[in-house]
């Protein structure tokens, strides 16, 4: 019987809530301790939600992990969960080494619920979870979100086929032009498919045990023309491949995540725009051609800030020439690059204080469409030409954000998809739509949004759970076809619509549920705490004990080989096989999603370049790190 791999996994994959829901804080302002309350204090040093997201009737656990230098016991450890004040349970640990405390609550509604914790060793006051306010958590969604799902139609609206990933996010989707083949990311695979068959041509992974709870990190995927090139991103490692092979042809640091991917026709040119990552790094424009080598990157400046700005999903014209790409705040701008990486222009700030999202530039790269979140009434679609002058923008009273947006290849049609529901058509010539479509209920936001090359057509999709084929000369769609949750990412090549599902559109993007109360007549019991917290492996987590031997990564230096458990870095395949998957993934996990046809997966070893070795030496907090993880997600 083939053995499961168990890995340990210590990716930085998680959404904090104080910084998901930044924008929805409670009214409740609570004074802060004075300076004598807390002379000679314990100290809480990790605190929040598990899980981090999910659907109310949930048993979510909050906790705290109290420590005191003495060794004091503390008088109280307790939480204020939606102004009422509770007092927490010791799970394990001791006051020397770390104590956690733990309550659990099960929201009946989909309220937001604000929180934070206090704690007094009888001489001094400790708190956390608040800075100015108290922190927002768990996000609560209406869907699960674990049947997620990549599906393949046609223009007709009939499905080819579809293919199941899971609790698995899907990250983004891409369809060669000749619609031969299509490509997936997931938070943890890379996937080829014919457009004959939902089994995988291959698929490629580094962490390949999908844990129990997904928590996401934006990815990036591409795919050359005729498909026979692609690239994607797992954790800030851009991996070219051809479409023979699921082994590599190269791999190079992008310092951090990608939030998109393009490339040109032919893959002679490849732009990666990428978040926040420690130490300053990240928050770049990056360009590759198909050999790996650098063309050229760019960072703006703000000096007077931490962060300069997030790089967003960059749209590649099909011979490589430009490069248009956006950034989140505090840059808030639009650019345009040439394939040198020579910077053609930079936009004035379009937005007063929100990420302008998306991008879309025609063939001959002559027009740009823009697409932003900004404040109710304001410009969320721009349309520029390729010298930055603006031909024009549109704004709506009934709009705030727009986080989809296409362009035809002649340029002669805009599309765009907003939060509120509404799907948008223009024509170059006009920001006066050519029509509006309105689509009915509470939380209807679209994700994504392509048009085919003239214009005639457009696909798009959402929170609705349906793909929509519209056609320029109406607003009522050709038809819908209905999936299992959220649709997050859509390509479209005029003949194949390809959609995959997930969250990743619809962060900070309103309230899915009704804050009204519901009857809980089954309570879901996600994964116990102290099995997720040990299947993270303790990476930083004062979970009971905090003196544990570290080594200078911070993990927990005591390893196995032939425990069964992959303790990552130590172990890899390479020094310990019985443990841990090669890059390309156990056969079994393989085996499960339907692969066929793979090279001897022992012959592929894919040796990572050595990158961010002084962030891997910081002893750093798992849940500092997803506080980090989120600044440079939503560039706030």
């Amino acid at each position: 019987m083939i053995k499961l791999k168990k890995i340990i996994f210590i990716l930085i994959l998680i959404c904090l809530s104080s910084l998901v829901l930044a924008e929805e804080k409670t009214t409740e302002m609570v004074p802060k301790l004075t300076a004598a309350e807390t002379i000679d204090a314990p100290t809480i040093v990790d605190s929040s939600v598990y899980p981090f997201w999910g659907v109310p009737c949930t048993n979510y656990t909050y906790f705290a992990v109290y420590k005191d230098e003495k060794g004091r016991e503390p008088k109280y450890m307790r939480i204020w969960l939606n102004g009422v004040w509770h007092d927490m349970k010791l799970l394990k640990g001791d006051p020397k080494n770390g104590a956690t405390y733990t309550y659990n609550y099960i929201p009946d509604s989909g309220s937001s619920n604000f929180y934070y914790f206090e704690t007094s060793n009888g001489v001094g006051k400790a708190r956390a979870s608040i800075i100015d306010s108290p922190d927002n958590g768990p996000l609560l969604f209406s869907e699960k979100l674990d049947n997620n799902e990549i599906i393949l139609l046609d223009k007709n609206g009939k499905e080819i086929w579809s293919f199941d990933t899971g609790r698995d996010w899907v990250e983004g989707v891409a369809i060669s032009k000749d619609g031969n083949y299509i490509v997936a990311v997931t938070n943890f695979y890379i996937y080829l498919f014919s457009k004959d068959s939902n089994k995988p041509l291959w698929s490629f992974c580094k962490q390949c045990e999908i844990p129990p709870v997904v928590f996401g990190t934006a990815r990036g995927i591409a795919i050359s023309a005729d498909g026979g090139y692609i690239v994607g991103d797992l954790d800030g490692i851009l991996y070219f491949f051809k479409k023979e092979s699921n082994k590599p042809l190269w791999q190079k640091s992008i310092e951090s995540g990608a939030i998109g991917i393009d490339m040109s026709d032919d893959a002679s040119v490849i732009a990666a725009g990428v978040g926040e990552a420690d130490g300053g790094r990240g928050q770049k424009i990056f360009l590759f051609d198909k050999e790996g080598n650098r063309l050229g990157d760019y960072k703006p400046s703000h000096l007077d800030y931490d962060q300069t700005g997030d790089f967003y999903q960059p749209d590649v014209t099909p011979d490589g020439k430009y490069v248009a790409v956006t950034t989140g705040c505090p840059d808030r701008r639009a650019y345009l690059f040439s394939k040198e990486g020579e910077m053609l222009f930079r936009s004035e700030q379009l937005t007063f204080d929100s990420p302008v999202h998306k991008s879309a530039i025609s063939d001959d790269g002559s027009l740009i469409a823009y697409s932003a979140d900004h404040q109710q009434g304001k410009e969320i679609v721009f349309l520029l030409n390729n010298e930055g002058k603006k031909i024009w923008s549109f704004s709506s009273q009934d709009d705030s954000t727009a986080r989809a947006v296409s362009i035809s290849a002649d340029g002669n049609y805009i599309a765009a998809g907003t939060s509120t529901g509404h799907i948008y058509l223009f024509s170059k010539d006009s920001n006066k739509p050519l029509w509006k479509f309105t689509e009915s209920g509470r939380f209807a936001p679209f994700g994504d949004i392509k048009l085919n090359s003239d214009g005639s057509l457009l696909a798009t999709g959402g929170t609705t759970k349906k793909v929509y084929l519209f056609s320029k000369g109406s607003n009522k769609p050709l038809w819908e076809y209905p999936v299992n949750t959220w649709i997050t990412k859509i390509d479209f090549n005029g003949e194949y619509i390809v959609a995959g599902t997930g969250p990743r559109e619809y962060f900070m993007e309103g309230e899915s549920i009704s804050p009204d109360k519901i009857q809980c007549k089954e309570v879901i019991q996600p994964e116990p705490f102290e099995n997720y917290i040990d299947q993270m492996g303790g990476k930083g987590m004062c979970i009971g004990n905090c003196t544990l031997e570290y080594e200078e990564n911070g993990i927990n230096s005591e390893k196995v080989c032939g425990d069964d458990m992959c303790t990552s870095p130590q172990e890899t395949y390479e020094n310990c096989p019985e443990d841990c998957c090669p890059p390309t993934g156990c056969i079994e996990d393989f085996e499960k999603r339907g692969g066929e046809n793979i090279e001897d997966i022992d012959d592929v070893k894919v040796g990572e370049e050595s990158i961010n070795e002084e962030n891997r030496k910081e002893q750093k907090s798992i849940f500092q790190s997803i506080i980090d993880f989120f600044r440079r997600l939503f560039g706030k």
